[in-house]
């Protein structure tokens, strides 16, 4: 709970004539007693928890705050203290809690229940990731390329009645594409240079001479 950006907060809720200052893990108003509920009435105010009495529950998608040992109630439900719980669920709405509960004349209930909405406590979404321009380019240049193979195939055995590599459509073209563009690299990445052999020298404008024919009459 510390990570979420309501914790330490306080609220101020009112429903039915009720007044109610919340605090999440905190006194409100700033009171040093341990207080963490507070409920005002008129000219009256009961305390209905406090921070040193704490229930804590957690289920799969809520988390249910109680705080205990509040003012006891006088004649009705068994002289018990008061107490009141914070419901927290997932939710963008955080402004204020929502009164699920409460004691008032009409509808006597002996707890108080409040409800939060956490946005921390909603599962984490997956942001649709686009596509780039070169992966878009990738998968169409392989579907036009594997439509033309798998195309060119079937016309090729069904019209020339073709058998093995011949399945390749214009594979003659590619075969020759395949070996300029070999002779190509060997070419430009060709590191040795051929040497002339022993009893040879290079002559660049004529042929090859041994040395024996350069030293006869």
């Amino acid at each position: 709970m510390r990570k979420w950006k309501i914790f330490g907060k306080n609220f101020t809720v009112s429903n039915k004539g009720l007044t109610y200052f919340i605090g999440i893990c905190s006194s409100p108003n700033n009171l040093a007693n341990n207080t963490a509920i507070i409920q005002k009435e008129n000219n009256s105010s009961y305390v209905l928890g406090k921070l040193d009495q704490v229930n804590f529950v957690r289920g799969d998608n809520w988390i249910l705050l109680t705080y205990r040992n509040g003012d006891p109630y006088k004649n009705i439900c068994n002289n018990s203290t008061r107490s009141a719980s914070i419901m927290f669920v997932c939710g963008q709405n955080r402004t204020d809690p929502t009164v699920l509960q409460a004691h008032t004349d009409t509808d006597q209930h002996c707890d108080y229940m409040f409800e939060l909405q956490v946005s921390e406590m909603c599962p984490a979404v997956e942001k649709n990731k686009k596509l780039s321009g070169g992966a878009i380019f990738l998968i169409i240049f392989f579907s036009i390329a594997i439509a033309y193979l798998v195309i060119g195939a079937v016309f090729m055995h069904i019209k020339h009645g073709a058998r093995g590599l011949e399945h390749i459509p214009n594979f003659e073209m590619w075969r020759k594409l395949g070996n300029s563009a070999a002779d190509g690299c060997d070419f430009c990445c060709r590191c040795e240079r051929s040497s002339p052999r022993a009893g040879y020298f290079l002559d660049e404008s004529g042929p090859d001479m041994r040395d024996d024919d350069i030293l006869s009459p």
